[in-house]
């Protein structure tokens, strides 16, 4: 009786395998530059600052380490921010959000700006939260 009880927990396994692991992956596109209208906490217009292919709705896509799609996420309206460094320039943030598979290495790409790799022990340490920046803070390893 055991070995058949046995048996049927084995079989059901076999026919349903363990879903693979996902996570919550959050995060921020920043592009700091100078803007036309300063009103922080405003709606803000990345082309003022040189980025006209930026803009709520631009795509962001995720893929694995052999460059697998994982995933794809929208960028969210924009939000004006006074920056930390000096001058007029200041900073879009954008945020996006989206469900990725378990995987080693990701790569996150915003439109056709080229992706930024991150490994999933990079992701782990951040909570799964990847930020990314465009601008003149890329001259300096980002905030």
């Amino acid at each position: 009786m055991v070995l058949v009880v046995l048996a049927l927990a084995v079989a059901a396994c076999a026919h349903h395998p363990a879903a693979p692991r996902s996570h919550r992956l959050a995060g921020v596109y920043i592009v700091h530059g100078i803007y036309s209208r300063r009103t922080y906490g405003a709606p803000c217009n990345p082309a003022d600052a040189g980025y006209p292919d930026i803009r709520p709705g631009t795509a962001v896509t995720v893929r694995d380490g052999s460059g697998a799609l994982l995933g794809t996420a929208a960028l969210g309206d924009g939000s004006l921010r006074h920056s930390p460094l000096r001058g007029r320039e200041d900073d879009c943030f954008f945020s996006f959000s989206l469900t990725v598979a378990e995987r080693d290495a990701y790569r996150v790409e915003v439109g056709r700006r080229g992706g930024v790799d991150f490994s999933r022990a990079d992701l782990e340490r951040t909570n799964w939260k990847a930020d990314l920046t465009i601008g003149a803070y890329t001259m300096f390893g980002g905030i």
